[in-house]
Order: structure tokens, then C-alpha cells, then sequence
């Protein structure tokens, strides 16, 4: 299953942001934010001047691209596709309580139309699936958990043990929910069931944007899909999907909870101080992703963090889809929603710029290599033509060779090392990047075969002149029992 090519631009970077704007609710007016482009958007603020964000890409208002649920799906099909590959993805709905996180992660699964990123990934992994005609077997398991008040707790299962879930490191699945409910799927027939029970469980207030209705405020929903691929060979592959519909983004005055009258005190206070720090600690994460993708990466600042430290890295594909509201009443929420793109897409441009910086070290590396086997070769051509030196110098010449040989292989095992992680780091980068990356590994393959056939020669002469200083031993031996006979 190939994604569209209405899409393609979107999907040229394993990080993307996407903006998706909610159309606004009967007497609001959509008078605070507007959309110049299918990538930008514009916010006027009080004192006249223009704010300005750019995205990957921008759904919704007139001049906006589609804003149905197939045109979400399209932006991060590719992401959904490469788990069947090993790979591990993260798509993220960002933004203020009702502002869409839920309907474009979870939508209407009785609703074609109306399908969201859950349903329509399932299916989309069904039929990827059958499209491998490897000779691969594939599993997927669905789990569905809700993180609320740094507690995690299972949304499909009501059985004892099904709050305050622990984080545990698997040897092959990475970090797991220890406990949660995983149902294995081969299509979304059930996911009708599953979802209406998954989002019955879910810690729900009324909101500012539409007070009708009631929307997950403080809690954040994680679905996660994980793939086996059994290969011919006997391997397995496993590849990790997280759906994330995170916890408004707005200050809790903005939330109105509705809790029996005896337990509101004690539910504002203690609800107040994790929803903040939560979220939080996911900007602490994706800033340090920006400033620095190799370095110590803060997950252990909340439950959601660690929970997303698989598929919240360089190595995963990623995508923040901002929920916001185009009401000038929530004016201020979608100012700070847009404002998220900026710490998100520093992530790109942070790998975007190691990828550069990795290129240049395998240029310096394949030069350095290239003057040491032209170095080599200059001094095996001279101590070939020394041929009037004794067979020990000779042999003390190759040998010094075989070391610079030797040296030079070493580092052509660490320029394949480092190819290998700018083939993981610039994974569906620019074009550009990658014809780079094939012109460099056909420098490399023949500088490889270059160094193999001179090794070859080399072992070959040190062969000959090991047998050389054989036989000259064997001569003065022979000359000292001589010298030392005694006379008839």
C-alpha cells in the first residue's frame, strides 16, 4: 500500500507537524487565526502585527488542504507502513481540551468517512501485510491505557489489577505496560466494540470550545500496536505503533469538572498539579531531541515519557498532529497549540543537520583511507624494488606494511558503521541525501575490494619472504656447524 501523492511532500521527514484546525462551534466565529497556505497560518495579535507558523502541512479553512479523516491518514500513512518493516512510529494529537485530539485519533469506527488514525491504521496494516509476499507471518496486538494523575490504567479491561500499571524493559518489545490487556487483531471488525469501550473508561470534563458536550481533559489515551514479523529465515522483526490523544494543553480554569460535590476540593487539587508537569515533561523531551537527538534525553520526567521512550526518538518516525480551534474565544490556547510546532520541528531540523555533519565525516573518512592505501601501495613499490636488501629487512618492511593495511581495514569497518547510522538517521530524508549516500557506499565497496586484493598480495609476499628467511637461516646454520667441525 503505497500513500498518495497528495501526501508525498508531507512524507519526506520521519518528523513532521501537521495542523489540524477545528471548525468552530455555533455562535463562534472563525476570526482569530487564518490560513495562507496548505503549510502556514496566520494569527493577528491585539496590538495589530502578524504571527507567523509554518507547518508540513495545514488542514482546514478555505484556503487550507482537506480536513477529513482520510486526509490526516494520508500525512502519516508512511509511519503506519513502517512498522511491518521493525520500524517504531509515534503520532501525537497536541492541543486544548475538544479542540479534535480524540476524533482524529479514535473518529466514528462505524463511519467510513469518519474512521479515525486507529481504525484506519489497522486496516492499513492488513492489507500492507498482505502485500509482502516474503513468506513473512504477521501478528498485531492492540493495547489501550490511559495515563491520568501519573497513574496508567488498562481502558480494555475491568478486572482486578487494571489500575496502576507498571513501565517495564523488555529485551525485544523495548518498554512495556507490564499487565495491560494486549487483543490480538487481524482486522478492525472489532475495533467498534473495543474503542466505545476504551473511551467509556476515560476520565472525560465539559470544555470552553463546546460546553454540549464532554471531552478527556487531564488524562491522556495511549494506543499502542505492536507488530511481529516472523521472517522464512526464523527471525522476527518487531515494529511499535503509539497513537497518542495527549491531555488538553489548557490551564485547568478553562476546564469545568463536573465531580459529586463531597470529592470537588479533593479532585481539583490533586488533578492540578500532574496534567501540567505531564505535558511538560514531553516539551523537556522533544526540546532535548532538538538541542541535541545523541545526547541525555529527559524521559524519566513523567509516565508519558517513559512510556513513549520507544517511539519517541531520532530512530522512530514521528508525527505532532496540533488540534486547535479557530474561535477568537480560544484565542489565546491556539496561540500557545501553534506555538508547539516551533519546539517539534526543531527535532528536524536538528537531524536534518547531524545527517549533514555525519556526511562530512564519511567524506573525511574516505579520503583519509584512500591516502593511506595510496600510501601503502608507494612503499610496497619501494621495498619491491629494493630487491638487493636482505630477506630480513625485507620481510620487517612488509610486515610494517601489513600493520598500515590492517590500520586501513579498521577504519573501513568504522566508515561502515558510520554509513550504517546516517542510513538510520537520514531514513526518508531528501532525495539528495540519499543518491549521496549510494554514490559514497560504491567509493567505499571499491576501496574495500581495492584493500582485499592488496592484502592478498601482501600475505603472498610475506609468505615468500618468510620462506627466504627460512632458507638464509638454514645456510648460516649450516656455515657455523662447518666452522665448528674438527679436522680428520
Amino acid at each position: 500500500m503505497v500513500p498518495s501523492n497528495d501526501a508525498q511532500d508531507c512524507n519526506t521527514s520521519n518528523v513532521r507537524v501537521i495542523a489540524r484546525m477545528r471548525p468552530p462551534v455555533a455562535p463562534q466565529k472563525p476570526d482569530c487565526i487564518a490560513c495562507t497556505s496548505d503549510t502556514t497560518l496566520e494569527m493577528k495579535s491585539q496590538d495589530g502585527s502578524s504571527l507567523h507558523f509554518t507547518f508540513n502541512k495545514v488542514h482546514g479553512l478555505p484556503t487550507g488542504a482537506g480536513n477529513t479523516q482520510a486526509d490526516i491518514f494520508s500525512d502519516v500513512q508512511d509511519i503506519v507502513l513502517s512498522t511491518l518493516e521493525g520500524l517504531n512510529g509515534c503520532i501525537m494529537a497536541y492541543g486544548q481540551t475538544g479542540s479534535g485530539k480524540t476524533y482524529t485519533i479514535a473518529g466514528d469506527p462505524e463511519s467510513n468517512s469518519e474512521q479515525g488514525l486507529l481504525t484506519r491504521s489497522v486496516n492499513c496494516l492488513a492489507q500492507g501485510s498482505k502485500e509482502i509476499t516474503d513468506g513473512s507471518q504477521f501478528q498485531v496486538h492492540l493495547s489501550v491505557v490511559e495515563i491520568y494523575c501519573e497513574s496508567i490504567k488498562d481502558l480494555l479491561s475491568d478486572g482486578p489489577g487494571s489500575t496502576s500499571l507498571a513501565l517495564q524493559q523488555d529485551k525485544e518489545l523495548g518498554t512495556i505496560i507490564a499487565g495491560a490487556t494486549k487483543v490480538a487483531l487481524t482486522d478492525a471488525s472489532n475495533l467498534v466494540e473495543l474503542t466505545q469501550q476504551a473511551l467509556a473508561k476515560r476520565t472525560v470534563a465539559t470544555t470552553r470550545i463546546d460546553s454540549s458536550c464532554a471531552a478527556s481533559c487531564g488524562s491522556t489515551c495511549l494506543v499502542t500496536l505492536t507488530v511481529q514479523r516472523h521472517l522464512p529465515d526464523g527471525s522476527v522483526m518487531h515494529g511499535k505503533l503509539t497513537l497518542a490523544d495527549l491531555a488538553g494543553s489548557e490551564w485547568q480554569e478553562d476546564i469545568t469538572e463536573e465531580p459529586e460535590p463531597e470529592t470537588i476540593e479533593e479532585s481539583s487539587s490533586e488533578e492540578r498539579l500532574p496534567i501540567d508537569p505531564s505535558l511538560s515533561a514531553l516539551g523537556d523531551v522533544v526540546k532535548a531531541l532538538a538541542d541535541n537527538p545523541f545526547g541525555r534525553i529527559p524521559y524519566k520526567g513523567s509516565m508519558l515519557t517513559q512510556a513513549l521512550k520507544d517511539t519517541l526518538n531520532i530512530e522512530a518516525s514521528m508525527a505532532f498532529i496540533i488540534c486547535c480551534s479557530s474561535a477568537a474565544s480560544n484565542a489565546g490556547e491556539t496561540l500557545s497549540s501553534v506555538r508547539f510546532d516551533t519546539l517539534a520541528k526543531g527535532i528536524m531540523n536538528t537531524m536534518q543537520v547531524d545527517s549533514l555533519s555525519i556526511l562530512a565525516d564519511i567524506n573525511n573518512a574516505q579520503q583519509s583511507l584512500e591516502s593511506s592505501i595510496m600510501k601503502f601501495m608507494q612503499d610496497l613499490k619501494e621495498e619491491e624494488a629494493d630487491a638487493q636488501a636482505p630477506a630480513v629487512r625485507r620481510v620487517a618492511g612488509m610486515l610494517a606494511a601489513h600493520a598500515q593495511l590492517k590500520d586501513g581495514i579498521a577504519r573501513l569497518g568504522k566508515l561502515h558503521e558510520m554509513i550504517a547510522m546516517l542510513h538510520l538517521d537520514t531514513m526518508m530524508k531528501t532525495e539528495q541525501i540519499h543518491e549521496d549516500t549510494q554514490r559514497l557506499d560504491e567509493r567505499v565497496i571499491k576501496a574495500e575490494a581495492k584493500v582485499n586484493k592488496q592484502t592478498k598480495r601482501v600475505e603472498r609476499m610475506l609468505a615468500i619472504g618468510e620462506a627466504m628467511l627460512g632458507l638464509e637461516n638454514c645456510a648460516a646454520l649450516q656455515a657455523l656447524n662447518l666452522a665448528g667441525a674438527p679436522e680428520s
